[in-house]
């Protein structure tokens, strides 16, 4: 009896000792897992950061509101008519994206209208005098 009762304590021995291997095992691989987990989530993480500084630096002006100056909220377009002499400016507020003013002009900036006519030489044949 003695020799079962030895067999019994030697298999006891050996199934703990398998358990606390398997347990010691388990623990390694989470903490494994874990680990190279961790290391992704921080990669991409800083990725994510990065790139979002980079975008709000890009739109520049538009995720800090207040900090617009008097010159940069208005924006100004010049489209050539048909004739190609005069221009269509259209000065629109930045904010609201209403138009602040809408005026046809000479494309070089020259004044226009019946008080700014400009007068022309007249025409002679072959003489400069």
């Amino acid at each position: 009896m003695t020799t079962s009762a030895a067999a019994t304590a030697e298999r006891r021995k050996a199934l703990l000792l398998r358990l606390r291997r398997r347990q010691h095992e388990t623990r390694v691989r989470f903490w494994r897992v874990f680990g190279v987990s961790s290391f992704f989530v921080v990669a991409l993480g800083a990725n994510v950061y990065v790139g979002a500084v980079v975008i709000t630096d890009n739109f520049g002006e538009a995720f800090k509101p207040g900090k617009f100056t008097p010159p940069e909220r208005t924006a100004r377009m010049s489209r050539p008519l048909a004739d190609g002499v005069f221009c269509r400016n259209i000065t629109f507020d930045n904010k609201t994206a209403e138009s602040v003013s809408d005026k046809v002009e000479h494309c070089d900036g020259r004044p226009h209208g019946p008080n700014y006519l400009v007068t022309r030489t007249p025409f002679t044949w072959g003489s400069s005098k």
